[in-house]
């Protein structure tokens, strides 16, 4: 949301014999009550198949066809993006950490043609596991493919667009095929150097800039926000009074107070947060008006009261969880209830 949930998976060759993938456990735990029992898996050629999710054995079954449509076969990494709904997006890695050059094919049930992916036109994604040694790592160094192709049109100073919407200026050494400039991504996680990841996915635009998703020792996305100015002796975000309105079946949305600008407008003008309570988790989507003096509570609210069983005059308190402006802990203070 771009704060949709996202995993990698590296397939083994026994997976891609089978008709079932085993999903990240944290994934499971964090966001599995929100995942349905069908989802739809859609690639970037508009191939697009229906899977089953288990959530007890944590597996999407009915993968078989896709593996072998890929012709995958063990060692390709998966990059997953729930992007809502019953939906996930998907890119391919191949072995040396590619993006594929995605065949034409469709999945038997589609009566459609595939879309013929371009690169860079279409943008070019490329995952670089980080590899443990006693080394800094401080640069990242390209697959071949990448290098061999698209190298010569990226420019010696480029831009990283990390989760949180910021651009940060890093640049690319021809000489040395290296990408540099990681130290203010590194700031913002708390780390000194890239070592204490798993794996950075890079997405070019086919100009100078490139988004970076980073992906922890789970597999799970790391956000990566700048640190949340406040108090450190009140850990409490912000509160929502739930009113009436916010109680209709067709709620339009929940405003939130102007005097919390000093956090709405960390925010993008589309955004979306995760609200967690105990052992689930909810996306919220957050909108501002067109002057952007006032953000909104939109798409996920009226899940979340029926989950959490509001009731008009609850107070909704919204917790600092791990200095993240996307995620809170949320605690509930129920109205007191007069006695007649």
């Amino acid at each position: 949301m771009d704060l949709s949930p996202k995993f990698i998976k590296v397939l083994s060759p026994e997976e891609c014999l089978s008709n079932e993938m085993l999903l990240p456990h944290e994934f499971c735990s964090k966001y599995g009550s929100v995942i349905p029992i069908g989802i739809k898996m859609r690639v970037r050629n508009d191939y697009q198949i229906w899977l089953d999710y288990v959530k007890i054995n944590q597996r999407f079954f009915g993968m078989k066809s896709f593996f072998k449509d890929f012709n995958l076969r063990g060692g390709e990494s998966l990059l997953f993006d729930y992007v809502g709904e019953f939906k996930f997006n998907v890119l391919i890695f191949d072995i040396s950490g590619s993006e594929i050059e995605y065949p034409l094919v469709m999945h038997e049930s589609q009566d459609c043609w595939a879309r013929h992916v371009v690169y860079p036109d279409d943008g070019l994604s490329f995952v670089n596991y980080v590899r443990p040694s006693g080394n800094v790592v401080d640069v990242v160094v390209p697959p071949f493919y990448f290098i061999e192709n698209i190298s010569p049109m990226v420019p010696d100073r480029v831009e990283y667009v990390v989760s949180s919407g910021q651009h940060i200026i890093g640049s690319y050494c021809h000489r040395e095929f290296e990408f540099s400039g990681f130290a203010s991504i590194c700031h913002m996680l708390g780390i000194r150097n890239l070592n204490s990841l798993n794996y950075l996915v890079f997405s070019y635009d086919g100009r100078d800039t490139f988004k970076v998703v980073v992906f922890d020792n789970s597999m799970l996305e790391v956000p990566v926000s700048p640190n949340v100015p406040r108090n450190v002796s009140n850990d409490i975000a912000f509160e929502v009074l739930v009113q009436p309105s916010h109680m209709l079946e067709y709620c339009h949305g929940v405003d939130l107070s102007v005097k919390l600008r000093n956090i709405t407008d960390l925010w993008n003008t589309k955004d979306s947060f995760t609200a967690y309570h105990k052992n689930r988790c909810w996306r919220l989507q957050i909108k501002k008006r067109r002057d952007v003096k006032r953000a909104a509570i939109h798409e996920g609210w009226i899940q979340f009261r029926g989950d959490m069983e509001f009731s008009s005059g609850d107070v909704c308190v919204f917790r600092w969880k791990n200095d993240n402006i996307h995620n809170f802990n949320v605690r509930i203070v129920k109205k007191a209830r007069t006695v007649s």
